[in-house]
Parts: structure tokens; sequence; C-alpha cells
């Protein structure tokens, strides 16, 4: 019998808050070129454009977004089944829901691939291998997801633990929120642990019964919003009332984490959500990626006796800077009375004083800075530190820096 292909699903509505300033709600992340000419949902869109495997896509966006997403269909020139505008933002569970009940209505009972639009995987062939694993032992009544062998004790993703065997798609014992670093480092370690990509797999007919089952409410409300519509269109617009009375939640939370049957396959093809700017500037320094955000020399470096600055980004109200601070080395005890900031830890160990309190943090960590708020950064290690400072405020100028104290003998901002 022939395989089943999958219909991809894609979601393409968040906002990328995490990334601000460079990711905003007016373009989310997903819509930035960062590669080229090509952004994240552009790639997106062909990774699903293998006629072997995928029927063609649905997508799933915002109202405001609908330009992004016709240039890029005109862009990669791929056709996709229909596109779905919601007015407002009710999370996965709805984004997800709605397009399979669609389908299904139309007696269209098939296979879906969910994926967000925002994920870099840049080795396309692998993941093409993942999903006939999944495809040939397709279970019709669980979900089965993606996961990836972590590489490093992340804090920003959530972890899934499996039951030991030898198969391909193997069963989920446990679902992890995103730990502490502590707790990281201790996953890492254990074999059958891996993140949880967000990208997973489910039969159409089975999913329809289930949230008709576990979620009448919910269910009620989209078929009801589907009883209006014309679902021969390529642009679906849901009723913006009926829209608005449908809960805001996440598919994950909703669903997945109270599933009982649950496989993952091992996604090894480069894998990463690019969800901060940690993770953004870590692709960033491996040339092969072909990562766009900045060029080094694209801002003159500005020499420190600590290290080095480079300007990222800067807009009327935001001010981006990668601070690359010598082993040993600190900056002086300062405050600002313009602006705030926020340290998001990309490389090293900080040793950071804010007012009375002195904290460690580590990759993938953060702290926020208020106005009139005395800190410092200090690298005690033996690594140059790196953090993404973001500035928020009315005012940038370096000048904008009361020195209390400094190693360097400074008095002035120079």
């Amino acid at each position: 019998m022939k395989t089943k292909k999958f219909r991809p699903v894609i979601l393409a509505g968040g906002s990328g808050k995490r990334l601000w300033p460079l990711s905003t709600d007016e373009r989310p992340k997903q819509f930035i070129s960062l590669f080229g000419d090509l952004s994240l949902f552009d790639l997106t869109l062909q990774r699903v454009n293998n006629r072997d495997l995928f029927e063609k896509p649905i997508v799933v966006t915002s109202e405001k977004y609908i330009k992004f997403v016709e240039d890029s269909l005109s862009k990669t020139g791929l056709e996709v089944e229909k596109v779905f505008l919601e007015p407002e933002s009710k999370n996965t569970f709805a984004a997800l829901a709605l397009p399979v009940l669609t389908s299904n209505k139309a007696k269209n009972f098939e296979r879906y691939i969910v994926m967000p639009s925002d994920h870099y995987i840049p080795l396309n062939k692998s993941f093409y291998e993942a999903c006939s694993n999944v495809q040939n032992q397709f279970k019709k009544k669980a979900l089965m997801l993606f996961g990836v062998k972590p590489t490093n004790p992340s804090t920003e993703y959530g972890y899934i633990s499996t039951v030991p065997s030898n198969n391909n798609l193997k069963t989920i014992s446990a679902f992890i929120e995103k730990p502490t670093l502590e707790k990281a480092k201790l996953l890492i370690k254990q074999p059958d642990t891996l993140w949880n990509s967000g990208i997973f797999c489910f039969d159409g007919k089975w999913l329809d019964k289930t949230v008709e089952l576990r979620f009448p409410n919910m269910y009620s409300i989209m078929m009801d919003i589907l009883s209006e519509e014309n679902l021969e269109q390529l642009y679906f617009y849901p009723s913006k009332i009926k829209f608005s009375q449908l809960e805001e939640i996440s598919f994950d939370k909703a669903f997945v984490e109270t599933n009982k049957n649950n496989y993952v396959a091992n996604l090894k093809a480069g894998w990463t959500d690019l969800g901060s700017w940690h993770s953004l500037v870590k692709l960033q320094k491996n040339p092969e990626h072909g990562l766009t955000l900045y060029t080094e020399g694209d801002y003159p470096r500005t020499e420190k006796p600590w290290g080095f600055f480079e300007v990222l980004l800067e807009t009327e109200f935001s001010k981006v800077k990668i601070l690359s601070i010598n082993p040993n080395q600190m900056l002086s005890m300062q405050m600002h009375r313009h602006r705030s900031e926020t340290w998001y830890i990309t490389q090293g160990k900080a040793t950071v004083t804010l007012g009375d309190r002195t904290v460690d943090l580590f990759p993938g960590e953060s702290i926020s800075i208020d106005v009139n708020e005395k800190h410092r950064v200090q690298n005690s290690g033996d690594e140059i530190l790196e953090i993404i400072e973001v500035q928020t405020g009315s005012y940038f100028g370096e000048d904008d820096i009361i020195r209390f104290e400094d190693i360097y003998g400074r008095k002035d901002f120079h």
C-alpha cells in the first residue's frame, strides 16, 4: 500500500518577542531576511517543497502579516493549499486545530506535520529522513514528535524523556519544562533525553475525534466558525466575533503534555529555534550557515580597556551592542540616566553586580538593569566573556555613563 504523504501546517503567527528589537510585532523574526534575501519563513516553504513526502502546505498566520506571506509565496513559487488569517492571536491550539477540522469537514482525512516557521533547520536531507521514519512507523492514534539531542545545557528549551529502545520512534515517558541551568546540566547527561523541537505529526481524523471528546467547548466554537465559511477559498478569514470566543492556550500545554500516547523521532538536522539573542549570535559565529544579520566590520569596533564593543542594531528607541570582555577584566561600576539595559550572556561566565547584590550568569541567561541602577560586570574566567546588550530608552550616547568605580582610572565616558 502506498504510504500517505503529510499535509504540512506551517505556523507563522508568532511575534518573536525574545528577539526584540530585531523582531517586532510589526515584522516578527520569521519574516526578517536573515540569510541574504531569505527569511526563516522562506526556508520553511522551501523545506516542504518535497512532493515525495508532502502535500501542499497550509499556512496559519495573522491578518497583519498577509503581505509578508504573499511576498514569500511569490519569491519561492510554492503553491499552498490554504492560508488561515487569524484576526487575533489565540496561541497554537486554535492555530493548529482549525485547519485540521476544516480539512476533515471537507472529508479529507489526512496525516499532518505541524511546524513553526521561525526555526532554523540547515540539513533538509536529514529532516526528510526523520519524516520518513515517522511516515513508515506512523501511529494512527498517537502524537509523534521530533526531538533533538542536546548539545549544551540549555534553559531555552523544553525536554523530552523517552523509554530506552532501539526503535526509530521511541515512546515518550515525560515532558520536562524549561529547566534551571543546574537541572539542564543533569538532563543532558541522560542518554534518553531530547530537546522538544515543537514539530509533530498526527492523523487528522484521530485529532478531530480527540478534540471533540476532550475539549467539547472549543470544538463547538470551531465547528460554528467553519459553518459560515466557504471552505474552498484560498484565504480563510474566520469570524472575528466567533474567533474571539476561543480559549487562548498552547497546543503543547492543552493537548500534547496530557496525551496518553506520545512518540518521538530523533531529528539530526542541525535544528535551532533561534528564539533568543544567545542562539542567534551562536549561529552567526559559524560562517557556513550564511547568517547575514550583521557582518564583522559593518559597524566600527570601539576598543575599550576591558575589550571592545560593536553596535549591531540601532533604532529610535533601542540599541543593540555586543560586548567582548577579556579574561580578568571588568567594566566600571556605573549607571545610566536615560536608558535601561538587558544583558544576554552568549559566552563565558559573567559576574554581575546589581545594586547591593552579585550574581553569576552563564550562556543563555540574562539580567535586566533599570534606569539609575548601579551595575557592573566582571569576567573572572579564562575565556572571553560575550554579552548582547539591549538598550531601551530615549538616549543612547556613550556620555550617558555615570562612573563610580573604575580600575582603569577613567573619570569621564571616554
